[in-house]
């Protein structure tokens, strides 16, 4: 049966580029790259035109690492024309000497300085792009410069006689200020007249030669006055910053996975001589109730969460937990296990999926049960949970 023709992805025929990779005559290889360029230019997509000219620029070129550095700064669409004669030449391993010549002088110069421009913009940009990014801490200063330059001038104020301390409540103006003055504005308010404040100490001290040279127009009252107007000020933000702390809403804790609860848990997986497994021990996580068969002890016990609420069950928290290799948030005294007189006779009233089954075969077994430890090891198989 003959062949079937593979068929072409190309609407223009593809050039037999085996064959005319073999020409070694020079006037033939001009001959062969140009009968290629229709081919190329109509059926290759631009883009990686694009890439395969780049490589060569790359690999090929044989330029210095400068130029090659500049000429890769070029736009991408600045390769999309030459790409047509360097796909060429990565298919026929040959670049004609004057095709060659061209891209070596003309081209390389044209690309070289075109490079250059590209990324000293592109520099430019960045650097005026990293100026133009704020700080968080700028931007809440930002934030609060109306409200610390109205306060500034209320100082002006009351020690020209026409604000008195009295009407001054820094606390009514943060709460009432747009936008809302949070812990972070009002610690960084309180940095930011800590030095005014220090210096107002000093005044009220009135000991140094300096400060009484400087505000020696200030009576007794009206030293005292200026300390509580910054005093005020602080007092006004350290209730601010407690009161956000106080009222800051509780990180929930990250929900763990079943995976990762039961994660060092030790069971048994199965168990031939008795043709019984473990289920997979993530049922166990919130579990109503835990039917588990030890094979060493032949002791046959089942875990009742100590809340049978069926209203809580599902629920984060309810039913029973695991922690490393022991269950915990079982009720004490309803959780037993008995022994079986003959494991391969009996284990089968404990398959399946019938609750009722379960308790029935329990409760009919003669043998005394006796308390439960929590602890699932090396041979515990896990029968059932509800």
């Amino acid at each position: 049966m003959a062949r079937k023709k593979e068929r072409s992805i190309y609407v223009t025929k593809q050039p037999e580029w085996n064959k005319l990779r073999l020409i070694t005559d020079p006037v033939e290889q001009l001959v062969a790259f140009r009968s290629c360029e229709y081919f190329v230019r109509t059926e290759i997509p631009k883009k990686k035109l694009v890439t395969v000219a780049k490589r060569w620029v790359k690999d090929k070129s044989g330029w210095t690492p400068e130029e090659i550095k500049n000429v890769l700064g070029c736009p991408d669409w600045s390769f999309s024309s030459a790409g047509i004669s360097l796909f060429i030449e990565s298919k026929l391993d040959y670049f004609p000497e004057d095709i060659s010549k061209h891209y070596q002088d003309k081209r390389k110069e044209e690309w070289v300085e075109r490079g250059k421009i590209a990324l000293a913009e592109k520099k430019a940009k960045k650097e005026d792009t990293a100026k133009k990014v704020i700080s968080i801490q700028e931007r809440m200063k930002m934030q609060v410069e109306r409200l610390c330059a109205d306060w500034e001038f209320k100082i002006d104020c009351m020690t020209e006689g026409t604000f008195t301390i009295k009407e001054f409540d820094p606390y009514k103006n943060m709460v009432s200020y747009s936008p809302q003055i949070k812990a972070a504005h009002a610690k960084l308010i309180k940095d930011d007249f800590d030095a005014s404040y220090q210096e107002a100490l000093e005044i009220k001290e009135w000991q140094d030669p300096d400060i009484k040279e400087g505000y020696s127009h200030f009576t007794p009252k009206m030293r005292k006055d200026f300390l509580a107007f910054f005093e005020t000020i602080n007092t006004a933000c350290d209730t601010i910053i407690q009161t956000n702390a106080s009222t800051r809403k509780a990180r929930k804790p990250k929900a763990r996975s079943k995976e990762a609860i039961i994660k060092k848990l030790k069971y048994q997986i199965n168990d031939s001589e008795l043709g019984i497994a473990s289920i997979h021990p993530t049922e166990i996580v919130n579990a109503n109730e835990v039917w588990i068969y030890n094979t060493k002890t032949r002791k046959l016990g089942v875990y009742h969460a100590s809340n049978k609420d069926p209203r809580a069950m599902n629920r984060p928290g309810s039913g029973i937990m695991v922690k490393g290799t022991t269950l915990q948030d079982f009720d004490e005294e309803l959780s037993r296990q008995k022994t079986l007189r003959k494991p391969k006779e009996q284990i089968a009233n404990w398959t399946g999926k019938a609750k009722t089954k379960f308790s029935k075969s329990f409760d009919e077994l003669t043998t005394t049960g006796i308390k439960m430890n929590g602890r699932i090891n090396d041979n515990t198989i896990i029968l059932k949970a509800f």
